[in-house]
This record gives structure tokens, C-alpha cells and sequence, in this order.
């Protein structure tokens, strides 16, 4: 199979290699899924740079999702048939091979339904992005009647967030840098869009919501913006963290935490539990099904240019799903 992967982290024009490898093969309970495109994620072209930390594996085929169809069935598989088409996500995850090449072979609990409405593009944008936003939003259970407040509605994560928070029954608030950008956060369902530029984000919050506070804050950056966000959520509401952009650890001040009630919620979706992983791709594909959700591709590449996919990767931002052509 042709493959794209790395041998030393460094910057993917240094360190991508572009060949040819052996075939996969579907193990006990695994699932072999032939890649038709593959999805870059922040935390692959992260891992991908990280020198400090070094490659965990001698070899490293990128990418958690992708999609394709079913080409062989390992022993104890159950639910598809050789030819169903397929999402998958996590796959390289604790694992030395991910999606970026022709074929993946990987646990059968990865491996889900392709709607019929998606295409393959799409499709590789329902793992990790998609699933950490329904886990976000929805943790702490349904969110109908509730106001959700969405900084970085634009991302990855975010754009999903604002998607399923109004399907969900939500009051979205979100914010973002420019009337332009805010026009798209409208676009997506949010019903407010806050323009970062244009002065006190708190005091307009707390007027959007009659200074009672929002219900849930799906928060990218969980230390910049944590002094904020312990005075804007109400009473018996909460802070979901799929990030920590600024550092890796935050003070939290424990006593307004006690007196409103506030809860807590560090969103990982790479270690969730079967039960929860069950749960939350369900949730995706009923939103799917509902036609809730837009799938922003900012651009797609052919495997070949698998370094320069990388590159517009880490270049871009809230312009939607980076896509890798693996056929």
C-alpha cells in the first residue's frame, strides 16, 4: 500500500517519507478499512513536531480519523459486511499506524457507519473533532433551555460545539475576532455572536444573559480564559475543557467554585470509556441524521503532498477540516 509517515519528529517538510509498505491485515477483532481520505487533527501535527518528546515508535503513519470502505474482517467482528462504507477515528492512538495511507487495520469499536448522505471527505471529519465537541456539549447531560457560550466557535471543535449545542435545544452564544467571522458563527447556529474586538467580552455576557450567566462554557483554552469563566457561569452550571492552549496547569478559585455550584468537565475523547465512546458516536450520527451538521473542509490534498496538508494545517485556523486523498 502507498503511505505516508514519519521516522523523527521535526517539521513535516524535513521528516515525511511517502512509500510503499506491506498491506495491513485485519487481527482478532479488528476491522481492515481501505482509506479513501484521512484527517488531520491539531494533535497530530503536534505530536508529529514535538522533538522534545521523540517519536514513540520507529515508524509513524499519522492520523487518528479517516474514512473508506470495509476490505476484510478480522475473527470476532460483527455489525459489517466487506464493502460497507466507513468512518473510523483513534486509530493511531497507542498505535504506531494511523490513517494516512491506503489502508488501516485497527479495533472494530473505531469503526463506524458512513451515512449515506456523507461522503468520504465528510466522513473523515466525524472522529475526534466531532466527537470531542458531542462530549463537550453534552457531558453533564441534554442542554435543551440552557445557554451554552462557545469561545472559538470557528475550530474544529468549536464550529461542531455550536452545531449540536443548537440541536440540542440551546441559547448559543458564541464569539469570534471580526463581523465577518461572526456572520459564519450565525451561520453555523449560533444566535449570538460576540466580536472578541470589540471590547469587555464579560460585560456583555452577563448582559446577553441578564446577569444571571451561562449554563455551560465549551472552552478551548481552559487557563486564559478560567478567571472569566468562573464569574460568568450561573449557578449550578459548568466549564467543559477540550484544551489548555496557554499551559498545561490553572489555579482555580475554590470558593466561588462551593457557593454557585460550578462543575467541572476535562474532555479527552482518545481515552473515553467503551460506554461513553458508544454513546457519544451515537449522538454524532443522530445529529448527522437530523441534517444538524455542516462539515467545513478548508482544504484537501492528495496523499502525495501529505507534508504540505500539514503545513496549511498548522497555518490555518477556524477555516474548517484539513482532508488527506488517500485514493
Amino acid at each position: 500500500m502507498r503511505a505516508g509517515w514519519y521516522e523523527s519528529c521535526g517539521a513535516a517538510e524535513e521528516v515525511f517519507q511517502i512509500g510503499d509498505m506491506p498491506n495491513p491485515v485485519a487481527a482478532s477483532g479488528e476491522i481492515l478499512v481501505r482509506l479513501y481520505t484521512s484527517g488531520i487533527n491539531p494533535s497530530d501535527y503536534k505530536r508529529r513536531a514535538n522533538v522534545k518528546a521523540g517519536i514513540e515508535f520507529p515508524r509513524v503513519i499519522p492520523h487518528s480519523d479517516g474514512a473508506g470502505v470495509v476490505a476484510a474482517l478480522g475473527t470476532g467482528t460483527s455489525g459489517f459486511k466487506i464493502g460497507d462504507r466507513v468512518w473510523v477515528f483513534g486509530a493511531q492512538w497507542g498505535r504506531p499506524f494511523g490513517t494516512a495511507a491506503e489502508f488501516v487495520s485497527l479495533p472494530a469499536a473505531h469503526v463506524r457507519p458512513l451515512p449515506d448522505e456523507a461522503g468520504f471527505e465528510e466522513g473523515a471529519c466525524f472522529g475526534i473533532p466531532a466527537m470531542t465537541a458531542y462530549r463537550s456539549v453534552f457531558a453533564n447531560g441534554p442542554v435543551n433551555g440552557q445557554t451554552v457560550y462557545i469561545p472559538a466557535a470557528l475550530g474544529r471543535v468549536g464550529a461542531y460545539a455550536v452545531q449540536l449545542a443548537k440541536w440540542g435545544g440551546a441559547h448559543v452564544i458564541a464569539n469570534a475576532s471580526g463581523p465577518e467571522k461572526c456572520a459564519m458563527a450565525r451561520a453555523l447556529g449560533a444566535y449570538v455572536c460576540l466580536d472578541r474586538l470589540e471590547g469587555d467580552l464579560e460585560v456583555r455576557l452577563m448582559a446577553e444573559t441578564r446577569g444571571r450567566g451561562v449554563d455551560r462554557v465549551i472552552e478551548i483554552d481552559f487557563l486564559g480564559n478560567l478567571g472569566m469563566n468562573e464569574r460568568i457561569v450561573a449557578d449550578g452550571g459548568g466549564i467543559a475543557s477540550y484544551g489548555a492552549a496557554s499551559a498545561p496547569q490553572a489555579t482555580i478559585t475554590l470558593a466561588p467554585r462551593r457557593a454557585r455550584n460550578l462543575s467541572l468537565q476535562f474532555v479527552f475523547v482518545y481515552s473515553l470509556r467503551p460506554d461513553v465512546i458508544e454513546e457519544t458516536c451515537a449522538g454524532v450520527l443522530r445529529a448527522q441524521a437530523a441534517g444538524a451538521l455542516q462539515h467545513r473542509i478548508a482544504g484537501s490534498f492528495p496523499l502525495s503532498e501529505l507534508a504540505q496538508a500539514h503545513k496549511f494545517a498548522e497555518a490555518q485556523s477556524g477555516t474548517g477540516h484539513v482532508i488527506v486523498r488517500t485514493a
